[in-house]
């Protein structure tokens, strides 16, 4: 019964499309382990993020505004985010005017966006690894089911990821076709692939500069290096320059964030040794994805204090090793070993802008990852192609297993994403001092009419982050609707040093204290406290 098993593990690597003549069954199976891995993302609701950059949207529920999102902020007036994704918005608005609010739509979507993303992930395998289509399938089907990526598939709003990634690795297929000897179209195609990477997300960027990395040996072009210069420029600058225009129009000429609130109380040291760790960590659950968590802010990520901490440390060891090996292997002669380096180049230039260097909004997300890891899996399938060829039918059935448990790992990642409270109840379980969360849990709890339990995960997640007025205001309604005026009206005035200075939030606060104590004069109160 092994021998057969192992016969038939065997033939399954040397059939399923892991042949050059197979691509057609290749396809098929990738499709497949997408749909049996996200099978239970259309049952999911809306959840974080969705409620307010979909829901609260009117660039989105709004049909006649959606082209408004070529100049507008990400989020419609809101520009203090400095995001600028309309070509993402488009595509939420369009569905919005087919359909309406119905998440299962929107979430249907994103799987059949995820399917194309790991398709052309296979496509860029081949392109890096040509004549090794077994591990251009392992590097696939990886990209298919890998845990890490349910942040970007199963948050509607997160399909920005996958868009552009996916036009990411689209405009690198077209480019190198061209340069391979193509006609003009397929330089066009590169071109419009990029506008339309950056204008889903910022993170499809770094194309630019693979772009003209990948242009650099005299094997990956058939043109003069001047012809190639010339068409990098049209094919990546001159879409770079239109994005930048239509992002600093949109955004009133500020075109990045002067720094990340996250580091914004230490000092260059500690945030460098910081963001070392988070590297180590990106690395950690690339191998083993476990614990996964949709948010990562507060004291989910503690600050470093010293290098010799073990995520920093493990950062400042494997970081430059990374580096070192893409260095050599690019450098190599075997065309495996540069199609190896040439995918960690892709993972290290596409996860280079999380490294805060011009700051971002958060310090870590595991959404960060989407485009960066069909690089890294190009590396990784190479690897693992190598072992059914040395243990026959064992080293298939080992990978077989792997794979299996990613397909698992995944579909029950996808069920903790169902809606709100799933999501950050298990968050907290995992990150007990993530205040965000612990304000989602709260918020889910209310809406579910568990007044009490509310009030409690709002407190413990003021106890952690005491500035965040959102939360205090929140905590106050909870607190006024369960008839505990003394206890709001103490709240608010002890948040007074974080906020409350608006009229709006004076009135509150003073209508709480004359509910607490009916005696007191409102206007007085009024008077009382601290001008805005």
């Amino acid at each position: 019964m092994i021998r057969r098993m192992r016969g038939g593990i065997q033939r399954l690597w040397d059939g399923i499309g892991g042949v050059p003549g197979r691509p057609g069954a290749t396809a098929f199976l990738l499709v497949a382990a997408c749909l049996i891995a996200y099978a239970g993302s259309p049952l999911n609701t809306f959840v974080i993020d969705d409620h307010q950059i979909v829901l609260g949207n009117p660039l989105v529920t709004d049909p006649g505004r959606a082209f408004e999102a070529f100049t507008s902020p990400y989020q419609g007036n809101e520009r203090h985010d400095l995001l600028y994704r309309p070509l993402t918005v488009l595509t939420l608005s369009a569905q919005w005017a087919l359909h309406g609010p119905v998440p299962g739509l929107f979430h249907a979507v994103n799987v059949l966006l995820h399917i194309v993303a790991t398709l052309l992930a296979w496509a860029l395998a081949r392109a890096l690894i040509p004549g090794r289509p077994m591990a251009a399938l392992l590097a696939g089907l990886i990209f298919a089911v890998h845990p890490i990526h349910t942040d970007a598939v199963c948050s509607v709003v997160n399909r920005s990821e996958v868009l552009a990634a996916a036009f990411a690795m689209a405009g690198f297929l077209a480019w190198r076709r061209w340069l391979l000897g193509g006609k003009a179209p397929w330089l066009a195609a590169a071109g419009a692939a990029y506008l339309a990477a950056v204008l889903s997300k910022e993170g499809g960027a770094p194309l630019l500069a693979f772009a003209a990395a990948w242009a650099l040996p005299a094997a990956h072009r058939t043109r003069r290096p001047a012809v190639v210069a010339a068409g990098w420029a049209a094919a990546f600058v001159l879409p770079a320059a239109v994005y930048l225009a239509l992002r600093a129009n949109a955004l009133d000429g500020v075109l990045v964030a002067s720094v990340n609130r996250y580091f914004a109380t230490v000092g260059p040291w500690q945030t460098f040794l910081t963001m070392a760790g988070i590297g180590a960590r990106y690395l950690a659950l690339l191998v083993v994805p476990y614990p996964l968590s949709p948010d990562y802010s507060f004291d989910s990520l503690p600050m470093a204090g010293s290098p010799f901490e073990p995520w920093p440390l493990a950062g400042l060891l494997v970081i430059p090793a990374a580096m070192a090996a893409t260095a050599w292997l690019v450098f190599r002669r075997s065309d495996e070993s540069r199609g190896a380096g040439f995918g960690l180049l892709w993972f290290g230039l596409f996860m280079a802008p999380t490294a805060n260097i011009i700051p971002i909004m958060v310090p870590m997300a595991e959404r960060f990852t989407y485009s960066a890891s069909a690089g890294l899996f190009v590396a990784a399938g190479l690897v693992l192609a190598r072992l059914p060829g040395r243990g026959r039918g064992l080293g298939g059935l080992a990978l077989a297993i792997v794979l299996a448990g990613m397909v698992s790992m995944t579909a029950a990642r996808v069920q903790t994403w169902r809606d709100d409270l799933t999501l950050a109840a298990d968050t907290v379980a995992t990150f007990p001092r993530n205040a965000i969360m612990l304000a989602n849990l709260g918020a889910a709890l209310a809406w579910e009419g568990q007044a009490g339990p509310a009030v409690e995960a709002f407190r413990r997640a003021l106890e952690l982050a005491p500035q965040k007025w959102d939360f205090r205001v929140t905590l106050a309604r909870l607190l006024h609707d369960s008839g505990l005026h003394r206890d709001e009206a103490d709240l608010l005035l002890a948040g007074l040093r974080f906020g409350g200075r608006s009229l709006e939030d004076r009135g509150r606060i003073c209508d709480a204290v004359v509910e607490a104590q009916p005696g007191i004069d409102r206007e007085a109160c009024l008077q009382r406290l601290p001008d805005r």
